[in-house]
């Protein structure tokens, strides 16, 4: 494998590591809080964000993968950010800013003017699959659990989680999918369309990393077209977005939510 560069700092803090491969023309976002479950926390988030505005400004990146360290791709939200969240005396405007904020650290990655690669493998649950949907092209290796669990904690999806759900799977698996918090592998999600192709345990990276060199090897021209015709600005889901932050803050406030949220995920996620 060609060297590349470390582009973040390394430390206990949730972060997302950038490595630039075969002369910058493939970067490697990898999400990393230290412990293996790479909870998307809005620390991480913002370190997200800002390698994301500095891909779409570098002209010479022709492809972006995107995986997580450790044995899972990411847990989703962490158990006590989201039990904070349905915190009696929060004003629903406060809830709205917080999610829109969390959305904007995140979905910036819909509007990259090249290809994305997701490597998904073991756990991928909560917000999580939504990297399913908003990347170009996903790889699973068998390893994968992937379950959206909005639904089982009382709160409706976010992130445009439901739209772009059905954009890849069709309406119909996607209501299962989102409705009965069905926990699917990697085999069953290449059968449904939700990933391009599973590959045996551990070796999804390489099969990203192969599909990667192949699009760097045609016409850039060519596949940036193609990336703006074939996929979804984030500008093309604002009133979803907006619908779903509202929802939230009023679900955030509900005994419901607080009663299932405080029962969500084993203790040693925590």
């Amino acid at each position: 494998m060609p060297k590349s560069k470390e582009a973040s700092v390394t430390g206990s803090k949730p972060t997302v590591h950038l490595e630039s491969l075969d002369e910058g023309s493939i970067a490697v976002l990898t999400l990393d809080d230290s412990k293996g479950t790479n909870v998307m926390s809005p620390e991480m988030g913002d370190v997200f964000s800002r390698h994301i505005a500095f891909i779409q400004n570098d002209s010479t990146v022709k492809a972006v993968i995107i995986r997580g360290t450790g044995k899972d791709f990411s847990i989703g939200g962490h158990r006590d950010m989201l039990i904070g969240l349905g915190r009696a005396g929060r004003s629903e405007k406060e809830l709205r800013d917080i999610m829109l904020a969390f959305y904007n650290r995140w979905l910036p990655v819909l509007d990259l003017p090249v290809p994305v690669i997701a490597v998904l493998k073991g756990d991928c649950i909560g917000v999580a699959p939504v990297f399913a949907c908003a990347a170009d092209i996903a790889f699973a290796d068998e390893t994968l659990k992937l379950q959206v669990t909005f639904a089982g904690l009382g709160l409706y999806p976010g992130m445009a989680l439901p739209t772009l759900l059905a954009r890849k799977v069709g309406p119909y698996r996607a209501s299962l999918l989102i409705m009965a918090n069905e926990i699917i592998t990697g085999r069953e999600a290449e059968r449904i369309g939700l990933v391009e192709r599973c590959v045996p345990a551990g070796a999804a990276y390489e099969e990203a990393l192969k599909a990667a060199r192949a699009i760097c090897a045609s016409a850039s021209s060519v596949v940036r077209l193609l990336k703006r015709k074939l996929g979804i600005k984030k500008t093309d889901l604002t009133s979803e977005l907006e619908m779903n932050d509202e929802q939230q803050a009023r679900d955030f406030q509900t005994d419901e939510y607080r009663k299932r949220v405080a029962n969500y995920l084993p203790d040693h996620y925590a």
